[in-house]
């Protein structure tokens, strides 16, 4: 019950919505296909509150600690493809 209102209060989800959402990735990390099963974070664009997708543990956190800037994705990308 707890994260029912959680949802609805955070990210103006329902249940259903997430099942939706869940489904429409095949269970699937929207990053990099990792299996989700139970276990999820709801990805969502810190300025504007939207919800992007459902992403697995790494992927979030690798989001997190980029602020979220394609600029500072695209320079890590580069870094390790020079590497």
């Amino acid at each position: 019950h707890n994260r029912k209102i959680w949802l609805k209060r955070t990210y103006d989800l329902t249940p259903s919505d997430v099942s939706k959402l869940l489904a429409q990735q095949d269970e699937k990390c929207a990053i990099c296909s990792q299996q989700l099963r139970h276990r999820y974070h709801i990805d969502h664009s810190h300025a504007t509150g939207r919800v992007r997708g459902l992403l697995c543990r790494a992927c979030n956190i690798g989001l997190g600690f980029f602020q979220d800037a394609p600029s500072r994705l695209r320079a890590a990308l580069d870094y390790l493809e020079k590497a």
